[in-house]
């Protein structure tokens, strides 16, 4: 089992150890023990909103979304709310909607797939968003408004709000009903055409790479020379996706190996979005790029750690939340040769690429 420290390790008493326990136990594929875990915790005194958020992870991990939601209503009765809880449980009917994206930049790209959807609903949506997250903001279908922290909305201007990561809850999903019109984001055909000049022409598919994530979790990361299977294939064409420091790791490539660094021509998330959609297939660890990929309908494998985000779930090799993509899972904490492995073998094989639906040559 991984050693490194877990969400709940920070905890020192015997029953919230239980709960550090039970979510070890969950990334051993050990359900029922895990909830054995938490609800002795419980019975022990361990703060009760903390079982639910253990038991929240475990239920959305295995894909048991409405179990999750129950844990969440429940710490909702019990009055607890998080600075990022903002809904206050009442319908969306005819009112002014303000989606507010506090967290990361894939998670609002991931839950913003909801503002068609309410706005079926409501009189109208405004997002607010990152900076850098207003051109894409603005190229999905259902927002009226999109502002940044920077230029908040006055409170007369909405009648609710709802951080984005709420929004599955608000409307209840389960597996079965996860918003699936992709692609919900969209890239103007003139920037696409933009991006296929700088590209260059190509008679071979064209692979993007990205194989660092943030700071925030270094195990979603990689070298670029664990890569290497992948870096000397003559079948097919690279394009770094790579952004901030680990960019520089391109510059130690050896003259064999062949990488076109996108950054050079693509400052914006906007811009990336316009070289996705030149991509025939975009290879990637956990990073913001694998959601802007499986948002705009273009092939994407995922790597992802041993202990991956509960968005991705356990054991599966596809996506719910993005039928373009597929997974490709680390089977020991930290090793992530077998997992490149994988990838060359499934690129080695025919059909790998969605040729169709690429932009140009």
């Amino acid at each position: 089992m991984d050693q490194r420290l877990h969400p709940f390790d920070v905890l020192v008493s015997a029953p919230e150890s239980l709960v550090s326990r039970a979510m070890q136990a969950v990334y051993a594929h050990s359900f029922e023990s895990a909830l054995r875990d938490l609800e002795q915790a419980e019975s022990l005194g361990c703060d009760a909103d903390i079982c639910s958020a253990a038991r929240w992870s475990c239920f959305m991990l295995v894909g048991d979304f409405e179990a999750a939601w129950q844990e969440s209503d429940s710490i909702a009765q019990r009055g607890s709310r998080g600075e990022c809880e903002l809904w206050d449980g009442k319908p969306f009917e005819g009112q002014r909607v303000y989606i507010r994206c506090l967290h990361g930049y894939g998670d609002a790209i991931q839950f913003l797939r909801y503002a068609d959807p309410l706005r079926q609903l409501a009189s109208s949506v405004a997002v607010q968003v990152h900076p850098e997250m207003v051109a894409v903001a603005r190229r999905i279908r259902g927002i009226d408004t999109v502002v940044t922290w920077c230029n908040d909305l006055p409170r007369e201007a909405w009648d609710q709000q709802i951080e984005a990561s709420e929004l599955p809850r608000a409307f209840r999903t389960s597996l079965a009903t996860i918003p699936r019109d992709i692609p919900y984001v969209h890239v103007a055909e003139s920037a696409i055409a933009s991006s296929r000049r700088h590209l260059g022409t190509s008679s071979k598919p064209r692979v993007g790479l990205l194989w660092a994530s943030s700071n925030w979790d270094p195990t979603r990361c990689m070298r670029l020379t664990d890569l290497q299977p992948l870096l000397h294939s003559k079948d097919i064409e690279l394009y770094s996706f790579q952004r901030g420091p680990e960019r520089s790791e391109l510059l130690q490539l050896d003259s064999a190996s062949r990488v076109h660094d996108t950054a050079l021509h693509s400052p914006g998330i906007i811009d990336t979005a316009a070289d996705l959609m030149n991509m025939d297939l975009l290879i990637t660890v956990d990073t913001m790029a694998a959601h802007l990929a499986g948002a705009l309908g273009r092939p994407v494998w995922t790597l992802l750690p041993y202990e991956a985000d509960w968005r991705w779930m356990l054991c599966r090799s596809d996506s719910p939340w993005y039928p373009t993509m597929r997974l490709f899972r680390q089977k020991t904490p930290g090793d992530w040769a077998p997992v490149v492995a994988e990838v060359a073998a499934c690129l080695n094989q025919g059909g790998a690429f969605a040729r169709r639906g690429r932009r140009g040559s």
